[in-house]
């Protein structure tokens, strides 16, 4: 991700454990709760691995290992390889994908994403916030949704690779790799048609979790995980600062999809930790996760229920 301007063309989840009446008397399955510690655990288990920079064999590492999280929880993963040309010469990448159909097909498909890369750099990079936080809380909102009641929209889980810069800075195309082909293919396919919103997670478990309020993310959707996060008592950790962040939701904005980024863009004193060795679990928290899972397994489910009267 980058900040800096940039011109863009433009059944409800339950959150509790208890069971739910329905209206002709049946009791309601119950949602799970996202799991803060298993979250947690996840966080750990990629700074373990070390750094993960598209085309290394620790990158294969967590994607094999994302890859084997969706497996167990009853999805089936699905590997999207491809291959692109960085400064650092042509690299295989492969983001991975899955999804739980709706019950409506007209409902149409909601994604949420994150990036499982870290960064290249000159030193020991293990990105525990930028990269490991949004795809343990992700992997963990899959969970939720997979151990939860069918629902009328489709819910889509991707993970992907290469959205880091290989060089320092983000100049032209050598950024969003993943995020750009998943696009590409979606319009070469036809799914970006039925694509009612995407939900991206990134910079999640800032010990000092607030989310940046993202000028280029669409503005209603901002409102919706905003509200949701002031409904359940979290509106500490959102309403930061105002600025563009360049991410990979801009291949989906720049496809027309409604997007919204969910970002804590200030990470440490003046942003002091963000691609640098400072990026270790010790900045991050289990608190942090719990709130990012909680903030958007509620709006989801409230942004489910805005695209159902539309």
């Amino acid at each position: 991700m980058n900040p800096g301007a940039r011109t863009i063309v433009p059944c409800l989840l339950i959150l509790s454990l208890a069971s739910a009446g329905c209206p002709d008397g049946t009791t309601e399955v119950p949602t799970p709760m996202f799991d803060a510690e298993r979250a947690w655990k996840g966080l750990l288990h990629q700074v373990a691995i070390g750094p993960r920079p598209a085309g290394t064999p620790e990158n294969e590492q967590c994607r094999a290992w994302i890859e084997s999280e969706l497996s167990g929880m009853g999805l089936a993963p699905q590997r999207e390889s491809f291959r692109d040309a960085t400064p650092a010469g042509e690299l295989d990448m492969a983001n991975v994908w899955a999804e739980i159909p709706g019950t409506d097909p007209a409902a149409g498909w909601i994604f949420v994403g994150s990036h499982f890369d870290t960064k290249r750099m000159p030193f020991r990079f293990v990105g525990a916030n930028d990269g490991a936080s949004s795809t343990a809380a992700l992997i963990e909102i899959a969970r939720v949704f997979a151990k939860g009641p069918k629902r009328a929209i489709g819910y889509r889980f991707v993970f992907f690779d290469g959205e880091e810069a290989v060089r320092q800075e983000w100049v032209g195309e050598d950024n969003t790799y993943g995020s750009r082909h998943h696009v590409k293919l979606l319009q070469k396919n036809g799914r970006i048609d039925s694509l009612r919103a995407f939900v991206l997670l990134d910079l999640v478990g800032d010990k000092d979790l607030k989310l940046t309020s993202d000028t280029l993310s669409d503005r209603r959707l901002r409102e919706i995980f905003a509200k949701a996060a002031r409904d359940i008592g979290l509106g500490r950790h959102v309403g930061g600062k105002a600025m563009e962040v360049r991410d990979d939701h801009v291949p989906f904005l720049m496809a027309r999809v409604r997007s919204v980024n969910l970002i804590d863009f200030e990470y440490g004193p003046n942003n002091s930790y963000w691609h640098t060795d400072k990026d270790v679990v010790e900045h991050c928290s289990k608190e942090s996760l719990d709130a990012i899972g909680r903030i958007a397994l509620r709006g989801l489910a409230d942004l489910e229920a805005s695209l159902a009267t539309r």
